[in-house]
Formats: structure tokens, C-alpha cells, sequence
């Protein structure tokens, strides 16, 4: 689907914003701190259901106002959803779907996807595990309500394990639950195990593709368990960790641990990659990612690109710009923010004659 329009109410810095979308491609522009970024953030939030910038929900709360509301309409040819949420400082969020209030964030996740390429998520290269399995469990989770469902079932699974082995832990003593706890991390584990294991070799298949695309000489791949344990494995490894997991009261064994490292050539790019390796693999990383999801739902997401060529050198523009154009076919809807026009217009990336917006954002006065 692509979006519309959308409202914003003490969001951020928007006090009342409206805008609308060109089906195909939207350029906002404007100086920095003028907003920019969070109306993608906006999009995004009704997309998923939480935002790419923060873990701190409250967070995109005007400062000056007590809760935030935002709207927007999604549609493709004669589909359309209305979709709100509120955010209070004093209570939870509630997301509402063409008027009926969603009990979690399940219902709409893979509904609307977007794919955002942002400096913001520059930790996917950068930071540690947790960094990479998060973008992958929630890629996963938006082609595949099943790769929710053993998500959930394994982190419910493992808070109750672990507290079993903080009680052991604190009385130093054992708990003779413990095997019951280890049958159901065991089935639940493996589950989620070989679907993050067959889904990324699908992903990397995408990833490879895109990299040729952009730069048949470059090396750069992503690396995963070769295979993932059977139930017989994963028992020993839980037994031989036990002494382990009692000393830290936490279960230090298990998909929650895994790690998915990328490398440039044959370098660890986290631990070793420069500035602009970490930029081109985040936006091939992100490319592959929108066309997955088009191979894997037959829907196109909507890309949005928060000044993704700001710090980049006019080669590289140039090289991602021809790409997306080449990848066309993958998304029905792009949406850019940047501080330059002329820049856009000047790498190519609005083409003679090709339907697109722009939408000039200026700073709010603060009264």
C-alpha cells in the first residue's frame, strides 16, 4: 500500500501538521531541525506500531503537550485503511485500524510496510547483535505471521526460564522445573532457529543480487550458522551451560544470542570498516530488505529515504540513484527528505517528466 495523507498533532515538533503524498515519488526539503525526518517517523509508526528512532515511545511527544495523535490513510486500487494512534505520557498507546481498537501491534505489522533507509538505523552495522537481530526478526515477522507467533512463544518461553534461574541463583538451590523449562525453550527455540535460518538465506540471496547490481567487484556478505542445532544438540548445549546460567540467572544459550556479522572482503565490517563501507552496506542491506519484502508478499513497500545523500560523495549518488531507478519495479512509492533540492534534482533522482512532489517543511515557532 502506499500512504496518502497523514496529520500530525503534537508530534515531535509538528504542533498540527497535515501533508499529502504523490503515489510515486515525494520530496520534503528543508533546513535541519525543521521536521523532517519525523514525519518519516510518523509513517513508520503507523506502520509498525513504534518508531525507528527510539525505544522510548514518549519520546516523540511535543515537550510542551501531554499526548500526540497521529492519522493516515494507506490505500492500493480499491483497498484503503484509516489507521490513528494516541500516545499519552500517562498511559499506553492505542492504535486504531479503520476504527477498530488493535489489542497489540500484531494485526498490523505487515499490513502497510515500509522499508526506511535513515542514518538513525547506521547501528545495524555498527552496533552489537542485538542491533542485527532486531532488523531481522522484524523483516522476518512482516512476510511471516508464523515467524511472529515463534517469537513470541520462544520470549515468553525464556523470561520464564530466566526467572527460574534468578530464584536458583538468589536461593542456590536447584529447581526441579528446570527440565520442564528446558523441554519448551527446546521446541520453541529450534522453531524459531530454522525460520530465521531458511528466511535469511532466502534474504541473502536478495542481498547478493543488489550488491551486483551497484558494484559486480564488490565483496560483501552476510554470515550466519551454517545450521542451526537439532533438539538433541540444543539439549547438550543447555546442559553443558547450566552451571553457567544459574551463576549469571539468565539462559546464556540460544537464538536470543545469535549473532549475524557482515562482512566487507573478508573483514568484520563492524570492527573494521570505514565510514563510507558502512554507509553503502547499510543501504544495500536496507535495498535488499524492500526487495525481499516484494518477493515474499507481492506487495511493494513504500521507501523512505531520510537524506540519504547528504554525506555521500556525487559518484555514489549517483551509483545508489541508478539503482533505485533500476528497482523501480520493487516499490510503488519513495519518500525523501533533504536539506537540498538542487542536489536531489542534480544526482538524478527526480527524472524529465516523472510524476513527484515536494513538500517544503520550515521550522515551527515555539510560543
Amino acid at each position: 500500500m502506499a500512504i496518502n495523507n497523514l496529520e500530525l498533532v503534537s508530534f515531535r515538533n509538528h504542533k498540527n501538521k497535515e501533508l499529502s503524498f504523490n503515489k510515486g515519488l515525494t520530496v520534503i526539503w528543508g533546513e535541519n531541525g525543521s521536521g523532517k525526518t519525523s514525519i518519516l517517523e510518523a509513517i513508520h509508526l503507523l506502520s509498525y506500531g513504534r518508531s525507528f528512532r527510539t525505544r522510548r515511545q514518549k519520546e516523540m511527544i511535543n515537550y510542551s503537550h501531554d499526548q500526540l495523535v497521529v492519522r493516515g490513510a494507506f490505500s492500493i486500487d480499491d483497498t484503503k485503511d484509516q489507521i490513528s494512534a494516541l500516545l499519552s505520557k500517562r498511559k499506553q498507546q492505542k492504535i486504531k485500524l479503520n476504527g477498530k481498537k488493535l489489542i497489540g501491534r500484531k494485526e498490523l505489522i505487515g499490513r502497510n510496510n515500509v522499508v526506511v533507509l535513515s542514518p538513525e538505523e547506521q547501528g545495524l552495522t555498527k552496533g552489537g547483535p542485538i542491533e542485527r537481530r532486531t532488523f531481522f526478526d522484524k523483516l522476518f515477522s512482516t512476510i511471516s505471521p508464523g515467524y511472529i507467533d515463534s517469537l513470541q512463544a520462544y520470549t515468553r518461553t525464556l523470561k520464564q526460564r530466566n526467572a527460574a534461574l534468578e530464584t536458583m541463583k538468589e536461593n542456590r538451590s536447584f529447581n526441579d522445573d528446570m527440565e520442564s523449562w528446558d523441554d519448551q525453550i527446546v521446541t520453541h527455540g529450534i522453531k524459531l532457529w530454522n525460520k530465521r535460518h531458511r528466511f535469511l538465506n532466502d534474504y541473502k540471496l536478495c542481498f547478493s543480487t543488489i550488491c551486483n547490481k551497484y558494484d559486480p567487484s564488490l565483496e560483501i556478505s552476510i554470515n550466519y550458522l551454517k545450521d542451526p542445532p537439532g533438539q538433541d544438540g540444543y539439549r547438550i548445549l543447555l546442559k553443558e551451560s547450566k552451571k553457567k546460567d544459574i551463576l549469571f540467572g539468565r539462559t546464556t544459550i540460544g537464538p536470543h544470542r545469535d549473532d549475524i556479522i557482515i562482512k566487507w572482503g573478508d573483514k568484520n565490517i563492524r570492527q573494521f570498516g570505514s565510514q563510507g563501507e558502512h554507509k553503502i552496506s547499510l543501504v544495500l542491506i536496507k535495498l535488499s530488505e524492500m526487495v525481499f519484502i516484494k518477493e515474499k508478499t507481492n506487495q511493494n513497500p513504500t521507501l523512505l529515504l531520510d537524506d540519504l545523500f547528504a554525506k555521500l560523495d556525487m559518484g555514489r549518488s549517483k551509483k545508489i540513484v541508478k539503482l533505485l531507478h533500476d528497482l523501480k519495479g520493487q516499490t510503488s512509492q519513495t519518500v525523501v527528505t533533504t536539506t537540498d533540492l538542487y542536489n536531489i534534482e542534480k544526482i538524478g533522482l527526480i527524472k524529465n517528466g516523472e510524476n513527484h512532489s515536494t513538500i517544503h517543511i520550515q521550522k515551527e515557532c515555539n510560543i
